[in-house]
């Protein structure tokens, strides 16, 4: 059995919407629960009270149906476009680490400028901001050009 065989798998069990999310709010509502005020007097065993309680709550909140499909679904896509985000993120400070700029230093007045020109020309790249009619292929050669071009000034400066 390969990778892509044991992952439909998992999809056709259930495991991506049901299994996941249910473990992700049994943790979160489980430390939620053992920091509760109300269990904190109590002469009771919070650990398997507070575990009880989150189990079923998770099931309550894996049953919620979210516009006609699963909560997983939900899930599945909130987390996918939020580590697109992450992954972009990280791409822009290994870039910035690569020109020498330390990503605490942005807000310092010495980089405001650098900064400002760094989010127009992603702007202008990438956001559809484009007052001449250029190919996304021309872009990108002009992208690494300047990339390319910007690199070799931070090495010999």
């Amino acid at each position: 059995m390969d990778f892509n065989q044991m992952m439909a798998n998992m999809q056709n069990l259930g495991f991506y919407d049901f299994v996941l999310p249910w473990l992700l709010f049994l943790c979160i509502i489980y430390v939620i629960m053992l920091t509760a005020p109300f269990l904190q007097d109590r002469e009771v065993d919070k650990k398997r009270v507070s575990i009880l309680i989150s189990a079923i709550i998770s099931f309550f909140i894996i049953n919620y149906p979210v516009n006609g499909s699963s909560f997983g679904v939900f899930l599945t896509g909130l987390f996918g476009n939020t580590g697109i985000y992450i992954a972009a993120g990280l791409v822009l400070i290994i870039l910035l680490g690569l020109f020498g700029i330390n990503v605490g230093d942005l807000g310092e007045k010495k980089y405001i400028g650098w900064t400002i020109l760094l989010a127009v020309i992603i702007l202008f790249l990438y956001g559809g901001v484009t007052p001449v009619a250029i190919s996304s292929g021309m872009m990108s050669v002009i992208f690494i050009i300047l990339l390319m071009l910007a690199a070799m000034y931070f090495i010999s400066s």
